[in-house]
Order: structure tokens, then C-alpha cells, then sequence
């Protein structure tokens, strides 16, 4: 007899949670190709989300994600700070992708924050530190804990930072979740190329306040 949808859901959650050796998967889909780690990521998933901050080649990992699962939800951190050409560039892959979007503000404005605190503080100080978990992890944590997802795709690569060089394509994340980065093996050419071979519009005036330098984490790997 067939599972029913609910306890195939239940199914899918615990052995995504639970029964999953994670080093096992990282060597089994070491070579493999971001679209089959996709496929198989899918069909174990229960409840997975997309977080992405359309930066420079994320379109790449968006297309590769909404070709397999056109529906998936899609987190965006709207911190305030985002260049007018990168709000730009989300509407047109809002409309070109069909984004299941789910956009969340922090609960205090840019323009509130700069007048109470004067603007983005210097990295490296606790100034900076609780600027980021005010317009960055805190609206993260709520969009975690509103969806409930079992699985957290995104599109982080070994060759971004010292930081991921050390992570895989299949590790832990926070809120309970299963972190998967399907081009986590790419590099950076190897992401330009997808974006020019499939023809797709990219975002090349960026802008993360949390970041302030490309090879820096803005914080939402390094929570528990």
C-alpha cells in the first residue's frame, strides 16, 4: 500500500533531518553536475526554500533552481541599502522567472537607522555587528521560521572566501535545515559561462552593506 502525502512528507523530513550521512552525500555527487544534485535534492525535500540577495551571477543559480522547481519559494532580504540598478534587475527576474518571491524588510528602515545611528557603521566593531543582525539576520530568521523548510538551497562556491572553501555541498544550516549549494564545485568562470550560455540578465552594480568587502560572510552561514 502507497504512502499517503502527509506521512510521505514526514518520510522525506526525517530522512533529510536524521538519516542523511551528509560526508557520504558530498562524495557521492562530488562530480556531479549542479542540475542532478538539484534533481536529487528535490525529490527529497519536503519543504525547501531558495535564499538569494541578487548579486552579481546569482541569476545563474536562480535559473538552474526555478528550471527544476519553478514554484520554489524564493527568500530575498530587502535590507534598505541595495543599489537602484539591483531593485531593478529583481523585477525583471521577478517577472522573467515567475519568482514565488518572499521579500522581508527589517522592522526598522534604512532611512530610520541612518538618522538614529548615522549610517552603516566600520567593519569589524560591534557597531557593524548589530547593523547586520538588525538588517540582515533578523529578517532572515523570521522568513526561516515563518516557511519552515527542511532544506536551504543557495548558490555559495568554494572560491568565494576562506570561509566556504571549508563548507560542502551538503552540511547543516541553521533553523534545523539542510544547507545544499548545488555549484558549490564551480568556479566563478565556470558561473559566467552558464550565465552567457543561457542568455540571462545579470546585476553587475551590487552593494551589501553587511559585507562591505566581497570576501567577507555578511552572517547567515555562521549561525547555529
Amino acid at each position: 500500500m502507497g504512502l499517503n502525502s502527509n506521512n510521505l512528507a514526514e518520510k522525506q523530513v526525517a530522512f533529510f533531518r536524521h538519516g542523511m550521512d551528509l560526508q557520504a552525500l558530498n562524495h557521492r555527487f562530488r562530480q556531479s553536475k549542479p542540475s542532478e544534485i538539484m534533481q536529487f535534492t528535490i525529490g527529497q525535500a519536503a519543504n525547501p526554500v531558495v535564499f538569494t540577495n541578487f548579486r552579481p551571477l546569482a541569476v545563474a543559480f536562480l535559473h538552474l533552481v526555478t528550471r527544476i522547481k519553478p514554484d520554489i519559494p524564493v527568500i530575498w532580504v530587502d535590507h534598505g541599502y541595495n543599489t537602484p540598478e539591483t531593485y531593478r534587475h529583481i523585477e525583471n527576474l521577478i517577472r522573467a522567472f515567475e519568482l514565488n518571491l518572499f521579500a522581508y524588510a527589517p522592522k526598522m528602515s534604512a532611512a530610520h537607522y541612518n538618522a538614529v545611528y548615522g549610517g552603516i557603521p566600520a567593519l569589524d566593531t560591534p557597531e557593524h555587528d548589530f547593523f547586520s543582525r538588525t538588517v540582515k539576520l533578523e529578517p532572515f530568521n523570521r522568513a526561516m521560521e515563518d516557511l519552515q523548510p527542511d532544506v536551504w538551497l543557495n548558490g555559495i562556491r568554494h572560491d568565494q572566501n576562506a570561509h566556504r572553501k571549508g563548507l560542502d555541498i551538503f552540511t547543516k544550516g541553521s533553523h534545523g535545515t539542510i544547507r545544499v549549494a548545488p555549484m558549490f564545485h564551480l568556479n566563478e568562470l565556470d558561473v559566467e559561462e552558464y550565465v552567457v550560455d543561457n542568455d540571462l540578465p545579470d546585476n553587475d552594480v551590487y552593494f551589501d552593506p553587511t559585507k562591505g568587502e566581497e570576501h567577507r560572510e555578511c552572517g547567515l552561514l555562521l549561525q547555529k
